[in-house]
């Protein structure tokens, strides 16, 4: 995301950008010059921000770095903060509607088979196979 998204979430939040250069305790104009794309922000007030808008801090951080990063070794460094954050969500997820799904209905395959619907006991067994082989024994809920 760009500097300027997450700078326009601080001002929605607080109002005004005038206020948000309050609550950071910074000048309007170094917040304006960083929405601009002149210049980025100093760490320490991205820490701030992200903070006061409720997102990671290292993604308000790289992207103030890449508003004035030349480097494209260091450019590849910092769009790679993007990258973990969504993977790691993206796991998450995929863990919970997993865990979710195989929770929501805890009968047995042989049960399933007696409802009469073969084709959702074979969905829970595949579902099942693929969270005892795919996670490991200490993330894993076990039925």
């Amino acid at each position: 995301m760009e500097m300027r998204k997450y700078i326009e979430m601080g001002e929605k939040k607080a109002g005004k950008q005038i206020e948000l250069a309050r609550i950071l305790n910074v000048r309007d104009s170094t917040l304006r010059l960083a929405k601009l794309g002149n210049n980025g922000l100093p760490d320490a007030i991205c820490i701030k921000l992200a903070d006061y808008i409720e997102v990671d801090r290292l993604e308000v951080i790289a992207a103030s770095n890449l508003v004035t990063e030349k480097d494209e070794e260091r450019r590849r460094i910092f769009e790679s903060c993007f990258k973990k954050t969504s993977n790691a969500a993206a796991s998450i997820a995929t863990v919970i509607l997993l865990t979710t799904v195989l929770t929501l209905s805890p009968i047995k395959s042989v049960q399933a088979a007696s409802l009469g619907d073969t084709k959702l006991s074979a969905m829970y067994i595949m579902l099942k196979r693929i969270i005892v082989e795919e996670i490991p024994k200490k993330h894993r809920i076990d039925f």
